[in-house]
């Protein structure tokens, strides 16, 4: 009969996504796949049995992975967190389900290694930015709470893919595409800053595309309200943040002088993102892309797609001029600019964006930890048994009996060898002294006899 619990096993029972039924259910569907020749039930791992979890659908792979390490916290305050989808700028994002609501939506949490003041002030801030807009190309805000001294927010959750993950998984898009995905986007930061906010890290990862071949702007960790910098100004940026590869020249520059047209190159990057499939300047570390965003001129994108009109090409390069006073002046503009592509565009079209937006789920992020909790250790206080129920302990035992008759044999011998060694060790020990006695009294009775 098992005793005892796996760390995957405890910390299952212990945050309650595994029942006792679940995990007997497994071991029960292992133990009968088992061929012949194969391990004993002693030598089934926690992976095997995570595997088995999740073939079976108790679990998805990030539960099983995070149960393994024995973490059994999966929740935040009302919400019950089902997976990890993501990870922004300060941290990771998870799909979560409201306890009360039954609303499945996107949450991001600011990790508890990042919670020194500095962190916690941006956080706040992309709070605030996002209380304050409403949008339909922008991530909705719908709440923000602390659980302990956790601190998160919740936004709709946008089934889909972001345009990075996108056009690495599809390829370059077409123009018609591209412009109605940058278009929207455009329309979103428009908005934006007319709310006097700069987001200051617009880049592919930050385009979610819905099922529906809609844009939604997302990530404002790093966005900046225009009037903090002379309100704030000792507070104001004195350090380059954002994306290397998205950055405006002048943000290299100047990171204190914070202004809406740097937002305008970053969506020109995306744009030359989006129909080539590369960075403008690829290859190369921080360092050497902002050296290049400064004082190097992009690979011609029509190099890298043969297909792209001269006109669409120039859109591209009014985005990117590295003197903000000769670039596109403001995202009404890129819109305008953009309309010979968008006004052509067909439903077929959006259609195909939103076929493109339906990618497998990406599992690059099962590592990703909800937050610091004490792993399930072997304490037997934590072992689960219930000797009461008939029906537990029946199963149990049909695990052992079902091993190759060879391997029970064989741990059978190996438990009755260690139960007999104990009792046969005292015996020599016992006659080991009788002899020493004996000996003793012979060595004093040869001593005696002489003298």
């Amino acid at each position: 009969m098992r005793t005892e619990r796996s760390i995957l096993e405890r910390a299952g029972l212990a945050s309650g996504l595994l029942t006792e039924s679940q995990i007997d259910d497994a071991w029960q569907q292992l133990v009968e796949s088992l061929p012949a020749a194969d391990l004993s039930l002693e030598e089934i791992t926690d992976e095997q049995l995570s595997q088995q979890l999740v073939e079976s659908g108790f679990l998805n792979r990030w539960q099983a992975e995070q149960l393994r390490h024995g973490r059994t916290k999966f929740t935040l305050g009302p919400y019950q967190i089902l997976d990890a989808i993501g990870q922004g700028g300060m941290g990771y994002v998870f799909k979560g389900e409201h306890g009360l609501l039954g609303r499945v939506e996107a949450i991001k949490v600011l990790p508890k290694s990042q919670t020194d003041r500095t962190s916690i002030d941006n956080f706040r801030r992309e709070i605030r930015a996002q209380a304050l807009l409403d949008h339909p190309n922008l991530v909705r805000l719908t709440y923000a709470d602390t659980d302990g001294d956790t601190y998160f927010l919740v936004t709709e959750f946008i089934p889909g893919s972001d345009l990075r993950r996108l056009v690495r998984f599809r390829g370059p898009l077409t123009q018609t595409q591209a412009a109605l995905l940058i278009s929207q986007a455009a329309e979103a930061l428009d908005y934006v800053h007319r709310q006097g906010l700069i987001h200051r890290d617009v880049k592919p990862g930050n385009l979610l595309i819905t099922p529906e071949g809609i844009t939604k702007l997302t990530d404002l960790g790093l966005a900046f309200f225009a009037a903090d910098l002379e309100v704030l100004a000792p507070t104001k940026p004195k350090h380059i943040v954002g994306t290397a590869d998205f950055l405006a020249p002048e943000v290299i520059v100047s990171p204190g002088e914070v202004r809406s047209i740097s937002d305008i190159y970053s969506l020109g990057c995306t744009l030359y993102y989006a129909v080539t499939g590369k960075v403008p300047y690829p290859g190369g570390d921080t360092a050497d892309k902002l050296r290049r965003q400064l004082d190097d001129t992009p690979i011609p994108p029509q190099r890298l797609n043969a297909l792209l009109e001269d006109d669409f090409v120039a859109v591209i390069d009014a985005m990117m001029q590295k003197r903000p006073e000769e670039r596109i002046a403001n995202s009404s503009e890129v819109i305008e600019q953009l309309k010979p592509w968008t006004d052509s565009a067909s439903p077929q079209t959006w259609q195909e964006i939103g076929e493109l937006a339906d990618i497998p789920h990406d599992e690059s992020f099962q590592s990703a930890k909800l937050a610091d909790t004490l792993p399930a250790v072997g304490d037997p206080a934590e072992t689960h048994t219930r000797d009461d129920d008939i029906t537990d302990r029946v199963v149990i035992d049909t695990k052992r009996a079902l091993r190759k008759p060879e391997v029970a044999n064989t741990a059978a011998t190996q438990r009755d060898n260690q139960d007999t060694m104990p009792l046969l060790g005292r015996w020599v020990k016992v006659l080991i002294a009788l002899a020493v006695v004996v000996a003793l009294v012979a060595v004093f009775l040869v001593i005696y006899s002489v003298e």
